[in-house]
């Protein structure tokens, strides 16, 4: 099965390097990946399995930037794997994602990692259930993905929760990697660690996120480069991880 990683990146350019290694890291290895950045904030580039496309003109919801991103995937791509521009996935990601979509049309781990503690070397990690949420840990199998339609235009934020909603009205089967047995390897670092605009944390609960997604469009641009980079605060082959299983954080 190839999977492909699908990214939409905004301003993040040091977070956008940060991901690209862990990318390069992952050891599943029929992969790869297609990031669109709408800011036109890069030049368009590309490394080992992996291609970053910069337009200027910004998409009017991030659902219709997200369904933009699969159609960028290769034709023999069996599989999506969500991943997030300010998140980290641990070396064995896809090859969790990729046991679940064997046996499911949808993966989504019970599982994820927060960050707990900062060392001047390390950050540890806290293993927190996720109640079904945490968008960015999910893979779908492309066959279902294209049936039901992807994700809703019109939709900046809460565009993970309607597609959920229809993929779960439609019966859509799902399975969980950690229940496999493989360890949590989405690292969600939420508030002033994620190191850029997170539009969950702009939504006001009273549209579909369009006036979050306005709000992001007004941040100014300046040109950077990306250079595929390790994690700085934590050693991806090796993080700490304490054993013990918390409740969602929020």
């Amino acid at each position: 099965m190839k999977i492909c990683c699908c990214v939409c990146t905004w301003l993040r350019p040091q977070q956008l390097g940060n991901l690209i290694r862990c990318f390069e890291r992952q050891d599943y290895a029929n992969r790869c990946m297609v990031i669109l950045d709408d800011a036109g904030q890069y030049e368009n580039q590309e490394g080992d399995r992996w291609r970053l496309v910069s337009i200027k003109d910004r998409f009017d919801s991030l659902g219709h930037k997200r369904n933009a991103v699969a159609r960028l995937a290769p034709n023999d791509a069996d599989a999506f794997a969500i991943w997030d521009d300010d998140d980290y996935y641990l070396p064995w990601a896809l090859s969790a994602s990729v046991a679940a979509l064997r046996t499911a049309e949808w993966s989504r781990p019970s599982l994820v990692l927060h960050p707990w503690e900062k060392t001047p070397l390390h950050w540890q990690f806290r293993q927190h259930q996720t109640g079904g949420l945490y968008h960015g840990s999910w893979a779908y199998q492309r066959e279902m993905f294209g049936r039901l339609g992807g994700y809703k235009a019109g939709y900046s934020g809460p565009e993970d929760q309607e597609f959920m909603w229809r993929m779960e009205k439609a019966g859509v089967t799902r399975a969980d990697p950690i229940a496999l047995g493989y360890q949590p390897f989405y690292v969600y670092p939420w508030g002033n660690l994620s190191g850029g605009p997170h539009i969950s944390g702009m939504l006001t609960g009273r549209d579909n996120g369009e006036k979050a997604w306005q709000r992001m469009g007004m941040i100014e641009m300046q040109p950077a480069t990306v250079t595929p980079t390790d994690p700085p605060w934590f050693d991806l082959a090796n993080p700490i991880i304490d054993p013990t299983i918390y409740p969602r954080p929020f």
